[in-house]
């Protein structure tokens, strides 16, 4: 439990800044899918949903919550981020595809448990995850003379 108490400590600012954009992006989510429901299939209008919200996620995280991490070549970075982003698109899809087609459930009470409820909710800790790890990583330390010199002789206390 240490070790949970630890991360939390060194990523409460990442963990707060990626809740209120991911926040953001679920109000945009739901404003969208609920303005599309009966213009369109729900599985399209999930896709669309998540697509605007993806695009303000990815604007919200890179200027604000991962602000002080190193930057990539723009298109590169989104390219990341889209692809982390279409790993939780396709966990909300999956949650609106499953509750229709499998569970049989197709109201718009329904589609918004699946899609903001199961699907939000589990896209999200992916995201954070892969974000945090690939799409805006920390910079590598790197080591100073006195770290080497460590090292160094802490290998060569090793060896015999």
């Amino acid at each position: 439990m240490a070790w949970l108490v630890a991360l939390v400590r060194r990523l409460w600012r990442e963990l707060l800044g990626f809740g209120v954009v991911g926040a953001v992006g679920y109000v945009s989510d739901a404003i969208v899918i609920n303005l599309l429901y009966h213009h369109v299939p729900s599985v399209l209008a999930s896709a669309i949903a998540v697509c605007v919200s993806t695009v303000i996620a990815y604007l919200g995280n890179r200027f604000w919550t991962f602000r002080h991490r190193e930057r990539r070549e723009t298109g590169a970075e989104f390219g990341l981020f889209a692809l982390v982003s279409a790993g939780g698109f396709l966990i909300a899809v999956s949650c609106v595809w499953f509750t229709e087609h499998v569970l049989g459930a197709d109201s718009r009470l329904a589609v918004n448990i699946a899609q903001l409820g199961a699907g939000q909710v589990l896209g999200t800790l992916f995201r954070f995850w892969a974000c945090h790890e690939f799409v805006f990583p920390e910079r590598p330390e790197i080591p100073t003379m006195t770290q080497c010199a460590v090292n160094v002789v802490g290998a060569g206390a090793e060896i015999e």
